[in-house]
């Protein structure tokens, strides 16, 4: 069985889901609409947000934030100018004013003590009491950045009212790591509560850098435990070990790196892999994999970096798509390709990838090769070996992220980014057969399990 909701607005993220199996969920569309959402297990809707009339009311920015959860079943989720609290009926708990508006967070995190707050886009640290919304700490700012400026070119993306025009631009540039200093959640420590975060690093002449840091929460403020420089700019998400002792993320130049957590020395790095933010597996496998080409998902060895296995899954499909007669220099191989879309998410017994099934588009002016969208599927992998078991075609293409539910249920947002910026954007440019054949729709899926 499989529930839809939230048709027509784009998402970033699936949300959070509490102990009650309900699921708190952000959209962008603008004026006019909520933008925080509360549905049970079976996609009805419990209560949202006041709809965004003025500035002082739940706005578009909060459709790139998660909300977080608390022990009481409080929500909390930031804007573009305000952090908010609601309680878990929806009604609000407070609302406090960010330090800048146009600032917001990436994400939001409880902390080791109890604080609720992140890291903004431009460097600043910054974390509320839960009970009041009163500054815990006092602000802290990451050292500067310099962020690449410039990134690929995607007309069309979101158009169609899948989001607010005001919030693209942005959107876009933490979505691909330019233009901003953190485009990354943050991972918390389990035991010490150290907060590590990517974010960009000084320019050396004309090379862009990154840099790992692991930051300490006190009552008298924030303290800088590791600083470490990477590659690239922002990096991706870092994701912690099953015990907590090792820290991975891969830099702007495609290295994994594996981090201890406590000292910040660097027990190893993967040369040319882990494009995606990495995941950790129970038994610790990173699992990472590559948009662009193949292999599509690769597991390394969490010992040292060495590969597992490394997977391709083109045969799939060219068992649901023809092969096309090429169409040069913008298609100039018409084979079906498989592409990595999602970030990876891993169960006890599987790895979860959203992927698209289509072609591969050369864009002109960037050089990036790109899957034109013909079939959007949620796949099951065998962790062992990444042999595929299962594929569930979904209604849009699942660039956001795949949330495992309590009973087994799989929650995937539709964040169309491939889908609408190839049936917006490119569509006229290609013959018919090749264009996406999909008007993207947007919104969330709930995949109910077939068994516990």
């Amino acid at each position: 069985m499989r529930i839809s909701v939230l048709d027509g607005a784009a998402l970033i993220n699936p949300g959070v889901i509490d102990r009650h199996g309900n699921h708190f969920v952000t959209s962008a569309r603008g004026a006019g609409f909520s933008h925080l959402h509360a549905f049970d297990g079976n996609g009805r809707l419990l209560w949202e947000s006041p709809k965004q009339m003025t500035a002082d009311d739940l706005d578009s920015y909060a459709g790139f934030n998660a909300p977080v959860i608390d022990d009481k079943g409080d929500i909390y989720v930031g804007d573009g100018n305000q952090m908010w609290a609601f309680h878990p009926d929806g009604e609000l708990k407070w609302v406090t004013p960010l330090p800048e508006p146009g600032d917001p967070f990436v994400y939001q995190v409880i902390s080791r003590q109890g604080y609720v707050g992140g890291i903004t886009t431009q460097g600043k640290v910054l974390f509320y009491e839960r009970d009041t919304g009163a500054l815990a700490i006092p602000v802290f700012n990451l050292p500067a950045g310099a962020a690449p400026q410039k990134g690929p070119s995607l007309p069309g993306l979101w158009q169609g009212g899948l989001m607010d025009d005001a919030v693209i631009p942005l959107f876009k540039q933490i979505a691909f790591g330019y233009g901003v200093q953190v485009a990354n959640a943050p991972a918390v420590h389990p035991e010490n509560g150290r907060i590590f975060i990517t974010a960009a690093g000084p320019k050396q002449g004309d090379k862009y850098t990154g840099v790992l840091y692991g930051l300490d929460l006190t009552e008298s403020g924030v303290t800088t435990a590791i600083e470490l420089p990477m590659g690239g700019g922002s990096g991706t998400s870092p994701a912690l070990s099953v015990s907590g002792d090792t820290v991975y993320s891969a830099d702007g130049d495609g290295n994994m790196l594996a981090v201890d957590s406590y000292s910040g020395e660097v027990r190893w790095s993967a040369k040319g892999e882990g494009l995606l933010s990495p995941a950790i597996g129970p038994d610790d496998t990173v699992y990472t994999g590559n948009i662009f080409a193949a292999p599509t998902v690769i597991a390394l060895d969490p010992d040292n970096g060495s590969i597992k296995w490394a997977r391709s899954y083109d045969d799939a499909a060219a068992r649901v798509l023809p092969d096309l007669e090429p169409f040069p220099p913008l298609v100039p191989d018409g084979n079906p390709v498989a592409r990595l879309v999602s970030v990876i998410s891993v169960s006890a017994n599987h790895v979860w990838v959203g992927m698209n099934f289509g072609y591969d588009y050369h864009q002109p002016d960037t050089g990036l090769t790109l899957p034109i969208p013909h079939k959007s599927v949620v796949c099951a992998l065998d962790p062992e070996n990444g042999e595929l078991l299962k594929c569930t075609e979904v209604r849009d293409t699942v660039e956001g992220m795949i949330k495992i539910g309590y009973g087994g249920e799989i929650t995937v947002s539709h964040t169309t980014i491939f889908g609408s910026f190839f049936y917006y954007g490119v569509n006229p440019s290609l013959p018919p057969d090749y264009r996406n054949p999909v008007k993207p729709v947007g919104g969330m899926t709930i995949l109910q399990a077939e068994s516990p």
